[in-house]
Formats: C-alpha cells, sequence, structure tokens
C-alpha cells in the first residue's frame, strides 16, 4: 500500500514525481466515481483533471484528519456536482448529441438493452431522496466503504449506515413494480 499521506506531503513541496504517483492511483477511481454523477466519459475525465489540479493547488490545506481518499473524492464529488448542474441546464437537444456519441460504438441492440435497463434504474433511483440517490452511488457505484462516505458527506457513518439500508429496501420495491429484480 502506497503512503499517499507522505505523497500528498510531498506534492505540498511542489514534488511533481510524488504528483504523478497520486495521478496513477487515484484517476481511474475518480474516473469511475464521475462516470456515476454524469454518465459521460468525456465529462468524467474532465472531472478527474479538475480534481487533480484542485489536489495540486491545496495540498499545503490537508491537515491529516482524514484519509487521502475521503479528501480527494471529496474534491470530485464537489466537481461531478458542479458539473452535473451545469448540464442540468444545458438544453436538451446538446445533451441528446453528446449521449448519441457515447453510444456510436455499441451494436443496436447492446444499446437498446442497456437503454431499457439504464433508464429503468435511473427511473427508481430518481424517485428516491437526493441523500438516498447519493449514498446509493458512493456506495455501489463507485465502491466506497461507509466511512469514506461519511467522510465525504460530512455525516456520521451510523446515518451513513441506515440511509443505505432504506435506500435498498425502497431501491428494490420500485425495481420490483417495474419488473427488475435486484
Amino acid at each position: 500500500m502506497p503512503d499517499e499521506i507522505a505523497w500528498v506531503r510531498q506534492i505540498a513541496q511542489g514534488d511533481e514525481g510524488a504528483f504523478a504517483q497520486l495521478f496513477r492511483c487515484y484517476a481511474p477511481r475518480i474516473f469511475r466515481f464521475a462516470m456515476g454523477y454524469l454518465n459521460d466519459p468525456s465529462q468524467a475525465e474532465e472531472v478527474v483533471q479538475e480534481t487533480m489540479i484542485a489536489v495540486w493547488k491545496s495540498a499545503k490545506n490537508f491537515h491529516e484528519q482524514s484519509q487521502v481518499s475521503s479528501w480527494v473524492l471529496g474534491i470530485a464529488r464537489n466537481k461531478a456536482l458542479d458539473r452535473a448542474r451545469a448540464r442540468e441546464r444545458e438544453p436538451k437537444l446538446v445533451r441528446e448529441k453528446l449521449d448519441r456519441g457515447v453510444l456510436a460504438r455499441a451494436t443496436p441492440e447492446q444499446i437498446a438493452q442497456r437503454e431499457v435497463q439504464a433508464e429503468r434504474v435511473r427511473a427508481a433511483l430518481e424517485k428516491l431522496s437526493p441523500e438516498h440517490r447519493e449514498v446509493i452511488m458512493l456506495a455501489f457505484y463507485n465502491d466506497l466503504s461507509y466511512s469514506e462516505i461519511a467522510q465525504i458527506l460530512g455525516c456520521p457513518e451510523g446515518t451513513v449506515k441506515s440511509r443505505v439500508y432504506y435506500a435498498k429496501e425502497h431501491l428494490r420495491k420500485l425495481l420490483r413494480e417495474g419488473g427488475e429484480t435486484l
């Protein structure tokens, strides 16, 4: 296991090699994390870049009170949410063109099946409260531990556990009603 705290200390002193190591370690995680919010590879890649720039600039402000992963993914969460909010303000036609570009490489059957499944899950997720939707995305789409989620959201771990439990129950019920099983 790399010493991530040492990397952050070195980054705070301007060490580009330590930054490259942290980047290699976190870029794939940030990408998957951002995809959970944005479902757009180019937007997720932008979040990776913006997050790592913010890490470079704010490494000297990291006080080692949390895990490096929680700190980095907290920054990524804010960047992804900013992009998601901006995307909501885009005209629908622009979003549809972007989505078609992403799907251009799949077969028609794959696209249809993926869209049906994604729409059922998306519709069910939209019916969850924002707090429940967020913990589901963090826990299952981004594979974060309850303690990491608690640090990112700034709430007790018990609250995260409770939200995940109730979110799963509600999501299970919604998907059953729609013909899906979870």
